[in-house]
C-alpha cells in the first residue's frame, strides 16, 4: 500500500488518514463528558457561546495532522501514531474511572501510557500550533522592519544573487505595509516538532508524584488544552518544568494532579471539596484556546473567566519595536493546514 514500509509499526494503510477528520482532543476523552443521550456541550472562548454537539465534530478538524512527506505527497502517519497513543492511554484511563474497580495509583505500564498521553497532548493542539505560527511571524516582521531600499537590495543579493527591479520593488512593498501580510510556516513545523518535545516532556510528567482528587457529584469541566498548569505564585514565562502542579481532569467527577513535590499527609486518592472543582474549572477557563467542554446540564461558565489575553507575552530590546498585535487577543484562532495536491 502506498506509503507503508516494512519499518512502519502500526498495521493498515496510514494514508487512509488522509482528508479524514482528525481530533485534537481525543474522541474518547470527550465522551467522559457527553450526557446518555451522547452529547457534549462546548463554549467558546472569547464570547463565551454555547452550542450542543456530539464528540464525534467537537475539537475535530480535517487533515489537521496530515503532513506532507518527502516526496510531496500528503501522508497520514501521524494521526495514525496518535490514535495508537490515545487507545494506550483511554485504557489506562478506564481503568482509573471504572466506578466499582477503579484503581490507584495506575501500575506502571498504566503509569507511562498515560504520561505518553499527556505528553503528547500538551504539544498537539491548535495552541502549539499558533504559537508556532506567531512566533515566525515576529520573527520575520523584526528581520524586515525598517529596511532601506538599500538594505532591501543587499538582503536580497545575500539570497538569490542580482535581484530584478521588481523583486526589489516587490520587496520594498512589503517592508512598507509589513502590519498587511502574515508570515504563515508549514504545519509540517509543527508537526515536525511534536515527537521530540512530547519526548523531552514525558519523563517530567513520570517523576512527578501522581493525585487523583475526586468529587461526589460532575463537577469539572475541560477544554481544548486540557494539560494545565497550576504554580502557586506565577509570574510570566513559567512552564511544565517549573509548575507546581499538572492538572488534567479525567471525568466530570475526577482530576488527575501531577505535583512536583509530594505533599504530606495528602493520600494518592483523595476527596476533593468545591473549592478545587472551582480552581479547576477556572484554570481549564485559561488554559483554553478555542473551546471548553462541559456535560450538558451543567451550570455556564462565568464571563469574569473567559478572559481573553494574548497567545504569550513578548519583550524585546528598546530598540526593536514590536509588531502591530503584540502581546494582544488574538485576532483570529484559524491555524494554517495542508493544501490539497494542486494547491487547491
Amino acid at each position: 500500500m502506498a506509503g507503508v514500509t516494512a519499518d512502519w509499526p502500526f498495521p493498515g494503510d496510514p494514508n487512509h488518514f488522509v482528508g479524514a477528520r482528525h481530533h485534537t482532543v481525543p474522541r474518547f476523552y470527550l465522551e467522559y463528558w457527553a450526557d446518555a443521550a451522547g452529547r457534549i456541550d462546548v463554549v467558546e472562548k472569547p464570547g463565551g457561546r454555547r452550542y450542543t454537539t456530539v464528540p464525534k465534530t467537537a475539537s475535530a478538524e480535517v487533515d489537521f495532522y496530515t503532513f506532507i512527506d518527502t516526496d510531496g505527497q500528503p501522508a497520514g502517519h501521524l494521526e495514525q501514531m496518535l490514535g495508537a497513543v490515545e487507545a494506550s492511554g483511554s485504557a489506562a484511563i478506564g481503568r482509573i474511572v471504572n466506578p466499582l474497580l477503579g484503581q490507584f495509583p495506575p501500575p506502571p505500564d498504566d503509569r507511562e501510557a498515560i504520561a505518553t498521553l499527556l505528553a503528547f497532548q500538551f504539544v498537539r493542539g491548535k495552541r502549539r500550533r499558533r504559537e508556532i505560527e506567531a512566533t515566525t511571524d515576529l520573527y520575520m516582521k523584526v528581520q524586515y522592519s525598517g529596511l532601506s531600499r538599500e538594505g532591501v537590495q543587499a538582503f536580497l543579493e545575500d539570497r538569490v544573487g542580482e535581484p530584478t527591479a521588481e523583486q526589489v520593488a516587490e520587496m520594498q512593498e512589503m517592508v512598507e505595509n509589513l502590519g498587511e501580510y502574515e508570515f504563515v510556516p508549514n504545519p509540517n513545523e509543527h508537526l515536525r516538532m511534536m515527537g521530540r518535545l512530547a519526548e523531552n516532556i514525558y519523563p517530567r510528567l513520570m517523576r512527578r508524584h501522581w493525585y487523583l482528587g475526586v468529587f461526589d457529584a460532575p463537577v469539572l469541566v475541560t477544554c481544548d488544552e486540557p494539560v494545565m498548569l497550576y504554580k502557586d505564585n506565577p509570574v510570566h514565562g513559567f512552564g511544565l518544568a517549573d509548575a507546581d502542579e499538572v492538572w488534567f481532569p479525567l471525568n466530570p467527577s475526577m482530576v488527575l494532579i501531577l505535583a512536583r513535590e509530594p505533599t504530606p499527609g495528602v493520600p494518592a486518592r483523595f476527596a476533593a471539596d468545591a473549592r478545587t472543582a472551582e480552581a479547576v474549572n477556572t484554570l481549564a477557563a485559561h488554559s483554553a484556546y478555542q473551546n471548553m467542554f462541559l456535560r450538558p446540564g451543567q451550570p455556564d461558565v462565568r464571563a469574569d473567566v473567559l478572559v481573553d489575553g494574548p497567545l504569550f507575552h513578548m519583550t524585546a530590546p528598546a530598540d526593536i519595536v514590536l509588531p502591530d498585535g503584540a502581546n494582544m487577543p488574538l485576532r483570529t484562532r484559524r491555524t494554517a493546514r495542508q493544501r490539497k495536491p494542486g494547491g487547491r
